[in-house]
């Protein structure tokens, strides 16, 4: 690969199915190709010495793996557009060039833009949001589960849902599945999971009291076997909640919840940053079930288009596509064929159609954070997946 190749990536894609545009002043038919800005932290600058030779050899660093693996997915999505006579022009931007985003807004290379797709986050995802109301350019958040305090910005889309959307799926999974049990929320003392708690509490208040008897018990400064046992029953089933979103307290508390699967009976409820934690891949939690939620779901190759994909990906990265390269996919294919046949129409107002999903049944809504607000706030994905990891295998139930 050059510099060249990746610093500034352009892709044209001339085919059969323009955009037609009425010349007001001529009467002419002007063609116009439908454009596409692609934002991704790739860290090209840094990965080239002074001389433009690349720094890693035949590797990778894995910080520049989610700006690539989302790349990639955009290639992907954008052949298969190709092949079926789309026409667009692409645009991709690295996020992490010396080139900040809103320079690159007041340098005018934007105004003509029709979308605007960013795998950002934090002060990136802020500018984006930003920029896409200033132009009233959609704007499409693929992997930040953040509306960053936004208001008023109908023109944001948010793909990766927030905590509360995934932390209200969790609480709707356990009352229906598990209101009798012995239901114990462990957590640690701090800010972060006092806001996990009370998202909870706020969803188990009823006027006449809480509808789920949710025990809360501190654990700290350890999480030990020993500091679990009281709280569990083991005449009832029992179901352990981790309220909390801190990796290490979750890692512990998996590890102390380990050595008690032969004695207690329980379901374990984590949290959407469970995806891949390695701690549940040990033989004494194999029998334990462990419930998750996540935006996302991958069949594996039992699904034809993912086998498809996967084996398509193998070939050019001998690698399997990530959860990210995935989401360039899915979300460049969906939104590429909204613009292309919705012409007339803002994207955010065809955000119902069912058409063009691939593999995950995005719900896109309109949230409007006050009872005041007269347009949306955002929208955001409300299609959580409740994902069951048991004996090896992982489920959707729902």
């Amino acid at each position: 690969m050059t510099k060249a190749g990746f610093l500034f990536l352009i892709i044209f894609l001339y085919l059969a199915n323009p955009v037609i545009s009425q010349d007001d002043s001529t009467g002419d038919v002007v063609m116009k190709t439908p454009r596409i800005a692609v934002f991704a932290p790739m860290y090209l600058d840094s990965a080239y010495d002074v001389s433009g030779n690349y720094r890693y050899g035949k590797s990778i660093p894995r910080y520049m793996s989610t700006g690539l693996d989302f790349y990639q997915g955009i290639a992907f999505a954008l052949d298969s557009l190709d092949k079926e006579g789309l026409h667009f022009q692409v645009q991709v931007y690295d996020t992490k060039s010396k080139t900040s985003i809103y320079k690159l807004a007041d340098s005018g290379a934007l105004d003509s833009t029709d979308l605007l797709l960013g795998a950002v986050s934090g002060s990136e995802y802020l500018d984006l949001a930003t920029i896409a109301k200033e132009k009233k350019i959609p704007f499409i958040s693929v992997s930040y589960p953040n509306d960053g305090g936004i208001r008023e910005n109908p023109y944001v889309v948010i793909v990766n849902s927030r905590l509360n959307t995934h932390l209200l799926s969790l609480y709707n999974y356990v009352l229906r599945n598990h209101g009798a049990n012995n239901i114990v929320m462990f957590r640690s003392k701090n800010s972060a999971d006092d806001r996990v708690t009370g998202i909870f509490k706020s969803l188990n208040a009823a006027s006449s009291g809480s509808v789920l008897n949710i025990r809360e018990v501190t654990l700290t400064p350890e999480v030990t076997s020993q500091r679990i046992t009281p709280s569990l029953d083991k005449d009832r089933e029992n179901l352990i909640i981790c309220g909390s979103l801190d990796d290490r307290f979750s890692k512990a508390l998996i590890s102390a919840i380990a050595p008690l699967t032969a004695t207690y009976k329980m379901t374990l409820v984590g949290m959407p940053t469970w995806e891949g934690f390695r701690e549940l891949d040990v033989p004494a939690l194999k029998t334990l079930p462990v419930i998750y939620s996540s935006t996302f779901f991958d069949p594996g190759t039992t699904d034809v288009w993912v086998s498809r994909f996967a084996q398509e990906y193998a070939k050019a990265t001998y690698t399997y596509p990530s959860e990210i390269a995935f989401r360039g996919f899915e979300v460049m294919y969906l939104f590429a064929h909204l613009l292309d046949q919705y012409q007339e129409d803002p994207v955010t107002e065809r955000l119902s159609d069912m058409n063009y999903r691939l593999l995950t049944g995005f719900d896109f809504k309109p949230i409007f954070l006050s009872r005041q607000s007269t347009v949306p706030d955002f929208y955001e994905n409300k299609r959580i997946y409740i994902i069951k990891r048991l004996n090896g295998t992982l489920s959707k139930v729902n």
